[in-house]
């Protein structure tokens, strides 16, 4: 069966047997690690992994090779355990998935294969993950992780904070998943390095500064925010921290696009009568809420011509980027001064 909520698959891990079969997929990697580390050892044991766990890469990995590891008897308790890491159902080569076809019909007994996919498992859009999950109906499980809303990491940082006897209010958080991109990973990483930091104490914004990182996403919306309030100094300080950060041009161009997006949404929110909350029902910012809240602070200082303008020139710099044989770090500086300049134009662009 296909789990879409985690408590439905916690339930299973409780109070079922095992399954021969796991496919652990969805957007958030730290959920899919979490319940990958807990299904594999429910299946092994404790102490056992060197004997019973089999890792493969999932693209590289040899269906024959899968099989042959399962079929052979575990040692000292458990299960025998293949766990298929990275895996892409829609790139594997056409004849190891109809080997894995044949392999799901009739997996081994007292055996457990985890497959960690790379990205989502969408029956609506891929003909193999609907064939997949007829397949594994009689003997595996499908759990498929969305990103937990920003109530549910809040709750997530809190009890983190609490293990070093520190404190977190819900205005320090929002800054602090902010800073991590909605990734829960980073949030757990982050939350875990400032609570040492602050141990017995409550976290203040101060201490973030002092010591977490921001995600790319955050200090590219820094580096629009300072283009739309026409801070140029700010803006050219932020693209020089990504470059020295050694972060790829095209992502950097991919981020400050998302942000711009991310205002024009809200611009137009806004005038058809919308707010927030109608924006985060419309679109899939869950997690990310913080994205949208950032938007809406933006609007009042912004045409909606100098956002569509904004929009065409970040394409176009995109397009050069991937193309054009001129230094990265011009093109993002000519980049920047197109901006300013639209920005000047109140949103003209030729």
């Amino acid at each position: 069966m296909i789990h879409t909520r985690e408590e439905s698959f916690i339930r299973h891990l409780k109070k079922e047997d095992l399954s021969r079969v796991y496919v652990l997929a969805g957007q958030e990697e730290y959920l899919k690690e979490h319940y990958r580390d807990w299904v594999v050892r429910e299946a092994v044991g404790n102490g056992n992994t060197d004997f019973n766990l089999h890792h493969f890469d999932g693209g590289t990995f040899k269906c024959l090779e899968l099989a042959g590891a399962l079929e052979a008897l575990p040692m000292m308790g458990g299960k025998n355990c293949a766990l298929v890491k990275g895996i892409d159902f829609e790139k594997i080569p056409l004849s190891e998935y109809n080997k894995l076809k044949e392999f799901l019909k009739d997996p081994p007994e007292d055996s457990v294969a985890v497959f960690v996919c790379t990205g989502d498992f969408n029956t609506k859009k891929s003909a193999r993950c609907r064939t997949l999950e007829k397949l594994l109906e009689p003997v595996g499980q499908i759990a498929v992780f969305y990103k937990r809303g920003e109530g549910d990491l809040y709750r997530f940082a809190v009890d983190r904070a609490s293990v070093f006897g520190a404190s977190l209010s819900r205005e320090v958080f929002r800054t602090l998943n902010q800073m991590c991109g909605g990734d829960m990973l980073l949030l757990q990483n982050e939350t875990d390095k400032v609570a040492a930091y602050c141990q017995g104490r409550a976290i203040e914004r101060e201490d973030l500064e002092s010591c977490c990182c921001p995600v790319m996403e955050t200090t590219a919306f820094e580096l629009s925010r300072a283009v739309i309030r026409g801070d140029f100094d700010r803006a050219m300080e932020q693209l020089n921290l990504l470059l020295y950060l050694k972060e790829e041009p095209v992502a950097i161009v991919g981020a400050l696009a998302a942000g711009f997006v991310d205002i024009y949404r809200a611009k137009a929110a806004s005038l058809a009568g919308k707010g927030i909350n109608d924006v985060l029902g419309a679109f899939e910012y869950r997690g990310r809420e913080f994205r949208v809240r950032n938007a809406f602070g933006e609007i009042s200082r912004c045409s909606t011509g100098f956002l569509r303008g904004a929009v065409k020139l970040l394409t176009e710099a995109d397009a050069q980027l991937k193309s054009v044989r001129i230094k990265d770090q011009v093109i993002l500086e000519k980049l920047l001064t197109q901006l300013f300049v639209l920005r000047q134009s109140n949103g003209r662009i030729d």
